[in-house]
């Protein structure tokens, strides 16, 4: 019955991976014992009911009783950093990139300053992180061993207390089928960077060479600009296209059959998209290919072998990708 694969699910999930599986056939023993030979879905409410709140039997599995945060507020814990921790994340990354772009002075190449600035946001998130996480530990850890409440229940989190009724809500998901929020947003992160990189890839993309006192020095761009930008209607198409999809990620949280073909059908577009780009011999800058040629020593067809290696690596990895994303949205 799902009430009871619901209920094994909302405790095993909080268990280490090792010891999921033999907790999850004693739980489904131990909660058959309590039923009859023909029970109904009342009593297995009931069942449900005497054995309590998933993360409190969690808490009664686990094989090391001492801990840091304990059951009671563990959830709530929990809850509150990942309500917190984006916001903090999203508001250090705003400022230090504002603070950044307002100490750039032009002296430097725009590349070397978008490395150094992105180097300065990642320790700052960093920092910021292991302050947020060691101050709500701190303040949960009080809150757990001052121990407002005696009746042993853990803290509310706003909603009515747990019963069995609220395993109707579950969505049994294995974690290998789940689409985490981290990975939504390194796609909307990713969308972010190459769309900056399209619209300033005559400042970004080039030949650079080193200058005195350390540092580098744009010499000349890779691309035509104004070819580039002349492909832009299918570039904010393709943008359009990757944002709704992270948004459908987001909301879905797991795999199925239709965010699968639309994610391979996005990623093909683009990929499309990437090659009709890159095969437009005007695209290029002339005196970079003329300077690339050269500085390397390799036969001329060397270029049309390292196309041929782009273009099916790109099939590939789009071929490997939705094999894995169906096999997860088919999953048993």
């Amino acid at each position: 019955m799902k009430l009871i694969e619901a209920y094994v699910y909302e405790v095993t999930r909080r268990l280490p991976e090792k010891s999921r599986e033999d907790i999850a056939r004693e739980l489904r023993s131990t909660i058959e014992d309590m039923l009859s030979e023909q029970y109904t879905e009342d009593e297995v409410k009931a069942a449900l009911g005497k054995l309590g709140d998933p993360a409190v039997l969690a808490a009664s599995y686990r094989d090391a009783p001492m801990y840091l945060i304990g059951p009671k507020v563990y959830d709530v814990y929990i809850r509150t950093l990942k309500k917190t921790v984006p916001w903090a994340v999203l508001v250090t990354i705003i400022v230090h990139s504002v603070i950044g772009i307002l100490g750039f002075t032009g002296e430097e190449a725009v590349l070397y300053f978008v490395i150094k600035m992105f180097g300065t946001i990642i320790a700052n998130v960093v920092m910021v992180l292991m302050y947020v996480l060691f101050w709500f530990t701190v303040v949960f850890a009080v809150i757990d061993r001052v121990d407002f409440s005696k009746s042993g229940q853990p803290l509310p989190t706003g909603k009515a207390p747990w019963s069995p009724d609220d395993l109707e809500k579950v969505e049994i998901s294995p974690r290998k089928w789940t689409i985490l929020k981290g990975e939504a947003v390194f796609g909307l992160g990713w969308t972010l960077l190459w769309t900056i990189v399209y619209f300033n890839a005559d400042h970004l993309l080039g030949r650079y060479q080193s200058i005195e006192g350390g540092g580098l020095k744009f010499v000349m761009p890779l691309f035509n600009q104004d070819v580039l930008l002349s492909y832009w209607p299918a570039v904010l198409l393709l943008i359009g296209m990757e944002t709704c999809l992270v948004v459908y990620k987001w909301k879905a949280g797991h795999w199925t059959v239709k965010l699968a073909a639309a994610n391979t059908i996005i990623h093909v577009i683009g990929a499309g998209i990437f090659l009709v780009m890159a095969s437009d011999p005007h695209l290029y800058n002339p005196a970079f290919i003329a300077s690339f040629s050269n500085s390397i020593d390799t036969p001329a067809s060397f270029l049309e072998w390292l196309w041929l290696i782009i273009i099916a690596g790109v099939a590939v990895s789009i071929i490997i990708e939705a094999f894995d994303n169906f096999r997860k949205a088919r999953r048993p």
